[in-house]
């Protein structure tokens, strides 16, 4: 399929002769593979390729593994600048395969059309010869061309290796490789190691300098893998990110059907390059079959998807590599990450979930003690089965686990479980400290911020919580969970349900079966909160097991429409008693015990979360933006104990803050000066606020609240006036037309 026909795609020229493209300002290089592939697409222009068709020409009836087509696809688009979401080159036709939308011209070349046949067919001949000697010469080389010495380097990036191979087929070797070298290397106490996901998003970039930069690391890691036949190639590069030199190359070699062996090598000696100190204990080897390798490396590949099908299939691909390697501790480890996730991520009960992984975990510890990896999957398990069963004890084990974890390896993923189990034991502090840990290892890791997010929603800092989150969305706009983050950290408009519906009708196999549980959870939420019952119903009758905060989200709506406040209150109570160190179970403690009319009992919990408002006489409390809400709640609770001299100036200090438009949500922000001004007797004031409120989009959300509008408890004092009720009447109006418009599109 490579010829020296050129076409013009777009901006760029398609050279398929040099495997390049280019425009006015650069050139980009393909793969041999990729551009096979993209070539075929724009010879079948305006037609759809089919996933076997590409199969068969690209790859010549081999055997490869399916996904590697998506990989090559993903390739193209990148070198294309294009988006799998918004398509302007390469449109995927789902079920089927490709289709090339743009526009594309053969490009003719005078010079090419003007050499004599018999030149031509020389050139070829050449051409042909030259890539076999080269293959020759290389495999012959001697790999010792690196310099022995030991590195003074502080801190790299590793970058995913490239695949070279002819038939492109080892993608999962070349990125299973990779993240071998960044698991050798943070065994380094001294050696800062950028975790995979930042150093990853720099594939195929060739400035070190501008890695280096972004990074903030010394050096970074490359490198390229080639199979030919039975035997495997390996370049190493350890480059400078200074000035771009050269510091370190290796060349390894070895059979194609021992590349365990051959990766545990490239790992371990690159560790001994960067640290020269002594080893007081030899590594332990193992002979791993070559296909219970592949099998490990595809399912690795997977999990790290985190999609329900993409976690079905590593569990698959885990179990076949078991199946050839019952020892294989790195297998049960990763069959113990996929179990655990498909209860996160898939619709697995959080038991059963439980209890299939742990076996896994103690057959990896009983064959590598030490393993970082497992000791950390260990003590996230162990957390959530605390969390699941009340079982506390628990929590000290899994504690336990993850120190001597980050004792052998400081790694991104163990500071984030680390975080969540300390953020469940109360100790906020902390878990912000290891979660911050994290960031530094992956500073362009957009899972990490979404994590500090909901981290922080849950500490009561709701406003800290959302800025958090735009940084998650402008490292990752384009994430396919967008819409379900954002409806954990933010409260809902009209304008955000109705693109959560939109979501819905577009990706109807996401919500066909409900595999996973948590997107649908969120879902039924939004619909509840406009009154979509019948949407909300379609989606609860595929939902199963439900989850048990879910459970309790549907008790308390259920509870708020029969108007039984004192029912919601000992169901938060039980609560609070599962989650003793939850600031957000507190915090709406506190609100239901003020809706009970028990104000001295939602004082003194408001107390607890913050303690030192205890010593304030004077109405000096410090308002910030991550607090206002809790203070008015607690200026609530103060007038209504006849302490409304220091109530309303709290109040006050409130209105001041919110007028200065520092608060992210500015929607809520309206909200709030309405409860301010209804509570300070400014009647008219609080129903101008309220009516910018609903007229930007305010919406109950029934994922963050379990009452709405027309009981809201801040609002009393308006509810008696004609223009109030004149409000709430357009609001359940609105509110009725969004839900008819959702019920209409499923």
């Amino acid at each position: 399929m490579r010829h020296s026909q050129q076409y013009q795609l777009g901006r760029w020229q398609v050279c398929p002769k040099t495997n390049s493209i280019k425009n006015k300002s650069e050139t980009r290089m393909l793969d041999n593979k990729s551009m096979q592939v993209l070539v075929l697409l724009i010879q079948e222009a305006g037609k759809v390729v089919t996933k076997e068709k590409i199969f068969e020409q690209v790859w010549a009836g081999k055997f490869v593994a399916a996904d590697i087509l998506s990989v090559t696809i993903s390739k193209i688009r990148k070198a294309l600048d294009d988006s799998a979401r918004n398509p302007i080159f390469i449109k995927t036709i789902p079920n089927e395969g490709y289709l090339l939308i743009a526009e594309v011209k053969k490009v003719e070349s005078p010079y090419l059309s003007n050499m004599a046949s018999a030149t031509r067919q020389q050139l070829a001949a050449i051409c042909c010869v030259l890539p076999i000697l080269f293959l020759i010469w290389y495999f012959t080389q001697s790999d010792e061309i690196a310099d022995p010495q030991s590195l003074n380097v502080h801190s790299i990036a590793v970058l995913p290796f490239e695949d070279l191979s002819p038939l492109q087929d080892s993608q999962y070797f070349a990125e299973g490789l990779s993240d071998a070298i960044i698991n050798q290397l943070s065994q380094v106490k001294s050696l800062k190691v950028i975790s995979r996901y930042s150093s990853f998003l720099y594939r195929g970039n060739d400035s070190a300098t501008e890695i280096g930069k972004a990074l903030q690391v010394d050096a970074i890691l490359d490198g390229h893998i080639q199979k030919m036949g039975e035997q495997t190639r390996i370049h190493v590069r350890i480059i400078g990110t200074h000035d771009g030199q050269l510091l370190w190359s290796k060349i390894y070699t070895g059979q194609s059907d021992n590349s365990f062996q051959l990766q545990d090598e490239v790992s371990a000696s690159l560790s001994g390059v960067i640290d020269n100190t002594e080893k007081s204990e030899e590594k332990l080897k193992q002979n791993i079959d070559a296909q219970a390798y592949e099998w490990y490396l595809m399912g690795q590949y997977h999990w790290r998807q985190r999609t329900p099908d993409s976690l079905n299939k590593a569990v698959t691909y885990f179990k076949h590599s078991l199946a050839l390697e019952p020892e294989y501790a790195d297998a049960h480890i990763g069959l113990a990450i996929s179990y655990a996730f498909l209860h996160t991520f898939g619709s697995w009960g959080e038991m059963a979930a439980i209890n299939a992984a742990l076996p896994h975990i103690e057959k990896a510890l009983a064959l590598k003690p030490n393993s970082p990896l497992a000791l950390a999957t260990q003590g996230m398990l162990l957390s959530d089965k605390a969390a699941a069963t009340g079982n506390f004890a628990l929590y000290r084990q899994a504690q336990d686990a993850m120190s001597l974890s980050l004792e052998i390896e400081s790694s991104a993923t163990t500071h984030l479980w680390y975080s969540k189990l300390l953020n469940r034991l109360g100790k906020q502090s902390e878990a912000v400290a290891h979660l911050e840990q994290a960031i530094i290892l992956d500073p362009l890791s957009a899972p990490l911020k979404r994590a500090m997010s909901f981290l922080l929603k849950s500490m009561g800092k709701q406003n800290s919580a959302q800025l958090m989150y735009q940084q998650a969305l402008e490292l990752d706009p384009d994430s396919d969970t967008r819409l379900l983050d954002a409806a954990k950290v933010s409260r809902h408009t009209q304008t955000s349900i109705l693109t959560m519906a939109n979501w819905h009708r577009q990706t109807p196999a996401l919500f066909d079966a409900c595999s996973s549980i948590e997107v649908c959870e969120q879902q039924v939420l939004a619909y509840l909160s406009v009154g979509a019952e019948q949407a909300a119903r379609v989606l609860l009758d595929r939902m199963e097991p439900l989850h048990g905060h879910f459970v309790h989200s549907l008790d308390m709506i259920a509870l708020s429409e029969s108007k039984n406040e004192a029912q919601i209150l000992v169901n938060i109570r039980n609560r609070v008693f599962r989650l003793p160190y939850s600031v957000a179970a507190r915090l709406k403690l506190a609100r239901a015990q003020y809706r009970a009319a028990q104000f001295e009992a939602a004082r003194n919990t408001l107390l607890q979360v913050y303690p030192s408002w205890q010593h304030d006489t004077l109405g000096r409390i410090e308002v910030s933006t991550d607090n206002y809400q809790s203070i008015i709640l607690y200026a609530a609770s103060l007038i209504q104990l006849n302490d409304a001299k220091r109530g309303q100036q709290l109040l006050s200090k409130v209105e001041n803050l919110l007028g200065q438009g520092e608060v992210f949500d500015k929607v809520q922000t309206q909200f709030s000066l309405a409860e301010v001004n209804a509570l300070q007797g400014n009647h008219q004031r609080a129903l101008n606020h309220l009516a910018n409120a609903l007229e930007m989009g305010w919406v109950e959300s029934l994922n963050s609240q379990w009452w709405t509008l027309q009981n809201n408890h801040m609002l009393q004092p308006l509810q008696p006036l004609p223009e109030f009720q004149t409000l709430l009447a357009k609001h359940l109006e609105t509110r009725k037309k969004l839900a008819d418009r959702i019920d209409g599109l499923q």
